[in-house]
């Protein structure tokens, strides 16, 4: 009976140890989409460089910008924006057109103050598993970060970080809140 229960326990623990491996290269991979629609999307990382159209007036959401440090926040007064963050779909990593504008006026900038850095900090909401959440952050952080080199910023400017669902934009269980959570900040490093 000892026997069993030993191997009971051992095999217990492979399965864990399995499962948290598969999590692990989840997060320092991209994993596959679950579905035919995200996968068309997230590959769409083309950058409009001209003639931004109706996305030339988006300016930012505002609601947000208690994140920004005085720093941060005196750039993105230069830039004319009134937020520097790029907010995405559920379980979406894609970087919507609707953020081309974001994206070009901060690759402008850092493209003209080569000392200039950012640190693109992706978040999720909190549904989901902590690890696939963090993944989830990081493709998101990811891809704003290959938009800004695809524009001709030099990578050494650029530092990507995820803190998944630990840094939530608004409180409260709510698809407001949520929609506030699901994105990358872009945080301009002093130093």
């Amino acid at each position: 009976m000892m026997k069993f229960k030993n191997m009971t326990t051992a095999l217990g623990v492979a399965a864990i140890t399995v499962g948290l491996a598969a999590c692990s290269s989840m997060t320092s991979s991209n994993p596959a989409p679950t579905d035919s629609a995200m996968s068309m999307q997230d590959a769409d990382y083309g950058v409009q460089t001209a003639g931004l159209g109706e996305e030339e007036q988006f300016r930012g959401d505002s609601a947000d910008s208690q994140w920004m440090d005085g720093t941060t926040r005196s750039i993105v007064q230069q830039l004319g924006l009134n937020d520097n963050t790029v907010y995405f779909g559920f379980d979406r990593s894609n970087v919507s057109s609707k953020y081309d504008y974001i994206v070009q006026v901060n690759a402008n900038y850092l493209k003209s103050h080569s000392q200039a850095k950012v640190r693109l900090e992706g978040n999720t909401d909190p549904r989901g598993s902590r690890e696939y959440n963090i993944g989830l952050g990081q493709r998101r952080s990811d891809g704003v970060d290959q938009r800004l080199i695809a524009l001709g910023v030099n990578p050494k400017q650029l530092v990507t970080v995820s803190y998944g669902r630990e840094r939530p934009a608004l409180p409260g269980d709510s698809e407001e809140a949520y929609s506030k959570d699901r994105r990358v900040n872009i945080v301009y490093i002093t130093g």
